[in-house]
Formats: C-alpha cells, sequence, structure tokens
C-alpha cells in the first residue's frame, strides 16, 4: 500500500530533519550541568567550554550529512511516494525518542559498513562468510555467475564484496532508515572519505579522552563505483524478508544465501529457515553469521495482538534447519562485534555461530 509505505517515509524524513535539534538538546544539557557546578569544580574542566563548542559543531556535520543525503531524494526521477518534500510541506509532528535513536544508530552502522576504522569489526563477521562462499561457489565459464541473496542487508556492505567478487548478489532490506542510507552512499558517494560523520558524540560515557569521542569518522571508504562490481552484480530489494522471498517464484533460485546478524531479526525464525531452505537450489549453501539476541524478545508492550516473538537456542535452531531441509554440515563459534566504537571503554562482543 503505498500510502502506508509514504506514511512510514515520512515519519523517517522527519526523524533525519529533527536530529539537530535533538542532539544538541543533549549538548546543552551537558553545558547546563557544567555551569551548575561549583566555581573552582568548573576551573577544573574548563576545556569543557570549548569541548561544548565542538560537539556543536559535530552535530552540525552530522546534520549536513542528513540534509544532503535527504537531497538526493527530491528529484523528479525519484517514486513520488519515496519522494522527500521541501521542509514547509511536511506537517509538523513531534518525532518518537524510538525514531530519534534510530537515526543515531544509521551513523554507527555507516561507520561500521563504510569506514576504513571498522575493518577489522566488518573482518570479524563478513571475512569468514566470504572466505566459504569463495570455497562453494565457483563461477563456470559460459554460464552465468552464481546467484548470493543477502537478507537484512542493512547498508549493503555485505552484498557489495559479494558482487565485487563477481556474484550476482542481491540484498534485501526492510527498514527505510538503511534502505535511504545505503541508497545514498552507494549511488551518489563518488569518492573515497567524501563525507565525515562524528558517531560517538552523542554519550560521554567510556571515552578516554573527549577527541576520541568527537573525532570523525570518514565514509565510504571504498566508494561502490570504484569497487570494480560488474554491471548488473548488484541490487537490493526492499520489504518484508518473509513477503519477498516466501513468494513462489524464489523457489530453487540462489545459489547461496549469506545472513549476517540477521536471523534474530525473526517473528518465527521456523518461517525464516523454511524460506532459505525453499530459496536455494538443490546443491545450493546457506552461511550463516550471528547471535541469537532476538529484537521483539522484549517488545510485547508495543507488539499488535496478531504478532509475536519465538525465541531458540542454538541448538533448536539447528534441529529446525535439519527438518526444513537445511543439513548442517560446518559449525564454529566465532567472536565479534557489532557496530562497536573502537576506542571506547567498554566493548561489547558477541559470541557468534558460524
Amino acid at each position: 500500500d503505498e500510502e502506508l509505505e509514504r506514511a512510514a517515509f515520512l515519519k523517517i524524513v522527519r526523524a533525519m530533519r529533527d536530529y539537530a535539534s535533538d542532539a544538541a538538546r543533549e549538548v546543552h544539557r551537558w553545558e547546563r550541568n557544567y555551569e551548575r557546578l561549583p566555581e573552582n569544580h568548573r576551573a577544573l574542566l574548563s576545556h569543557h567550554v570549548a569541548k561544548h563548542d565542538d560537539a556543536y559543531r559535530c552535530v552540525k556535520r552530522n546534520d549536513d550529512f542528513f540534509k544532503e543525503m535527504l537531497s538526493s531524494f527530491t528529484g523528479d526521477d525519484v517514486p513520488p511516494h519515496l519522494r522527500v518534500p521541501p521542509p514547509g510541506e511536511m506537517a509538523h509532528e513531534p518525532v518518537a525518542p524510538s525514531d530519534a535513536v534510530k537515526v543515531l544508530y544509521v551513523l554507527k552502522n555507516l561507520a561500521r559498513d563504510w569506514s576504513a576504522e571498522a575493518a577489522d569489526e566488518r573482518l570479524q563477521s563478513h571475512g569468514p562468510i566470504l572466505a566459504e562462499l569463495e570455497r562453494r561457489l565457483k563461477a563456470v565459464p559460459g554460464r552465468p555467475p552464481p546467484r548470493v541473496m543477502v537478507p537484512g542487508a542493512g547498508l549493503g556492505r555485505l552484498v557489495l564484496e559479494c558482487a565485487r567478487r563477481g556474484w550476482e548478489s542481491e540484498g534485501n532490506e526492510y527498514s527505510y532508515y538503511m534502505l535511504l542510507t545505503s541508497s545514498f552512499i552507494l549511488n551518489h558517494a563518488t569518492k573515497a572519505e567524501q563525507f565525515t560523520i562524528h558517531p560517538w558524540m552523542h554519550t560521554n560515557n567510556n571515552h578516554l579522552s573527549d577527541a576520541n569521542q568527537l573525532r570523525g569518522v570518514k565514509v565510504p571508504d571504498v566508494p561502490a563505483c570504484d569497487a570494480g562490481v560488474p554491471p548488473g552484480c548488484m541490487g537490493m530489494c526492499a520489504g518484508d524478508f518473509v513477503e519477498v522471498y516466501g513468494a513462489a517464484e524464489n523457489a530453487g533460485r540462489w545459489d547461496a544465501v549469506a545472513t549476517c546478524f540477521f536471523i534474530d531479526t525473526a517473528h518465527n525464525v521456523i518461517e525464516y529457515l523454511e524460506i532459505i531452505s525453499r530459496c536455494l537450489k538443490p546443491g545450493a549453501v546457506w552461511v550463516n553469521f550471528g547471535p541469537l539476541l532476538y529484537h521483539w524478545a522484549d517488545a510485547d508492550g508495543y507488539l499488535s495482538a496478531d504478532e509475536m516473538s519465538v525465541e531458540m537456542s542454538l541448538e533448536d535452531v539447528e534441529r529446525v534447519a535439519d527438518a526444513v531441509g537445511l543439513d548442517v554440515v560446518k559449525k564454529e563459534m566465532r567472536e565479534s562485534k557489532y557496530t562497536g566504537d573502537k576506542m571506547s571503554m567498554c566493548q561489547t562482543v558477541y559470541e557468534c555461530a558460524f
């Protein structure tokens, strides 16, 4: 339904346009609390005055990035229901805190997928997936390249890495936050390190220094136009994984399905596994990497009555995979971070099934 799609799209546009005022409110809180300190305490932290000024500049750079991104969706070549209207033509509505948080998550995901700084983090998860696909997918002269599906593609880096290896890769993503940003970074970034963002500036917790907190991260490290992707080898498909790939026309179409930090986004993991199994050609491979941090497990308060969240152990996932026709031929446990600040005093490491 294009009307519902339009409403969801505009909600995200509002959240991105509200970023600057929302982030500036947090910096103002820092200033306000600094001013409440006794004079002798303020003297010990006098450099915070300059830090606050720098933080406002970081907010502006992030806001400039969002403005440039949204402006790329204003042309006549953009479908009407996905066209960004001028600010004056949008009704003012408050942005939910959950949407404001998702805007910050976009910045962290940009750093993860598209910065040189996060290359080590990507290597932890993308590295094993790509190595396994390279081992199993063999191009045959005179035949079409192997087809790889990447559900939960996020900002598209794993899709690009598959395509630059000569496989016909298709990413699937449901979140418009990810879809807008991936479209912009894949189609409008024309040179390496074209944009500077500040993804770690929004909280004062666990920083070794103010410089670490406010540092800029340059993206993309590799623009898609310079990645050596063969023509026609890369695409993105918007929509719910179950609805898109559960359709009959996807049965037996894929040489590989690569899932990275994805299967725990399911309301019903069994349904995901059934669809993956059905989409694969005979002898094809599913390569999975990730934890089981079920996204909807704590969402009972806001899920509608007809929605669910079924959480399974890894043992159950493996048993169900076998039952739906997926033979587990290799299993390892690998450590990996996800959207982490490599310079933070707090490091979250997942023990991931691979």
